[in-house]
């Protein structure tokens, strides 16, 4: 899961495609704070609560008590190394979105095609999880 919410950090849609379509509240809600510009404290997860804050709001990554994910976030606004990232897939994502690699390292499918979409302007329908799919339209709408 944590994966998946550092990869909604990411940006990557089809037409009528909006955040409405992902059943998951916290998800939804953070992709509304990005694509319509609601506020990010609608999100009850913390993590992906402070992860919006530090995106939208221009707030400190070291309110991510995660540490992937306080690092992806550090990597992503802070320009600091994508090397503190301990997960493997996680890290090679934010080589690829932040240090210009390959999306090819990252050993989950759907996690590759929601990178490549972002990073390599690929489509969202090689996506099959429903949530992360519609993120990824919703983002590139």
């Amino acid at each position: 899961m944590r994966v998946i919410i550092a990869m909604l950090l990411m940006l990557s849609g089809y037409a009528y495609a909006d955040c409405n379509n992902i059943s998951d509240n916290d998800q939804r809600a953070y992709c509304k704070a990005k694509v319509d510009g609601q506020s990010c404290a609608n999100i009850s997860d913390n993590d992906l609560r402070a992860s919006c804050k530090a995106e939208m709001d221009g707030q400190s990554c070291s309110n991510i008590s995660e540490n992937d994910q306080r690092a992806y976030c550090k990597a992503k606004f802070d320009g600091q190394s994508c090397a503190n990232i301990s997960d493997n897939n996680l890290r090679a994502s934010c080589k690829a979105e932040i240090e210009g690699q390959s999306c090819s390292n990252i050993s989950d499918n759907d996690q590759r095609a929601y990178c490549k979409a972002k990073v390599d302007g690929q489509s969202c329908a090689n996506i099959s999880d429903s949530n992360l799919r519609a993120e990824c339209d919703a983002m590139k709408r």
